[in-house]
């Protein structure tokens, strides 16, 4: 009889995790969440991210690239924001703006999303959406993913409207950047 509960119990709990799993995802991690948020501007919950811009249903990864190693849109340079590439120690040179910043902390990473603005103070450029529906843990959650990409666990897959500038060229092509595995 008490084989049999066991037996039941499991069979229970296998039941309610593939209905849970039916009626929506269960986060793997908090970074889910922040992968959630780089990808599709939306939360584990299912909340739409606002944003200056009002899109919806996009993240970081229409403009930076699903890898966060940067891109072209709208013919503006969008560049890359894994963690490493934004703590780099030697900071940040910007052929757009012509302006140098120090390198990001997790602070100034969060007023970059939020408000728009580098480690100098300045304004980043109009096309940067102020993703203004974050919370103190969203924010925390985006940049342990941002971490998690530094790692090199995405890679690009080309879109329409994503374009790759190669480095050491004057080119833009429409392909994805090598794949460094």
């Amino acid at each position: 009889m008490e084989k049999k509960r066991f037996i039941f119990g499991i069979a229970a709990a296998v039941a309610w995790l593939g209905v849970a799993g039916a009626v929506g995802p269960i986060p793997a991690s908090h970074s889910d969440n922040g992968r959630r948020i780089f990808l599709h501007g939306t939360t584990d919950a299912g909340r739409l991210v606002e944003n200056s811009h009002g899109m919806e249903g996009v993240g970081c990864a229409m403009c930076h690239g699903e890898d966060g190693r940067g891109g072209m849109m709208h013919g503006v340079p969008a560049p890359e924001i894994t963690f490493l590439g934004l703590t780099d120690p030697a900071g940040h040179d910007h052929d757009v703006t012509g302006r140098r910043h120090p390198a990001f902390t997790r602070e100034t990473i969060k007023a970059a999303v939020v408000a728009g603005i580098d480690p100098a103070g300045n304004s980043l450029h109009e096309e940067m959406p102020r993703w203004t529906g974050l919370t103190g843990r969203d924010l925390d959650d985006l940049i342990d993913y941002l971490v998690f990409l530094s790692k090199g666990h995405r890679r690009s897959l080309p879109a329409p409207e994503r374009m790759f500038h190669k480095q050491g060229s004057d080119r833009i092509d429409s392909i994805a950047p090598p794949r460094l595995d």
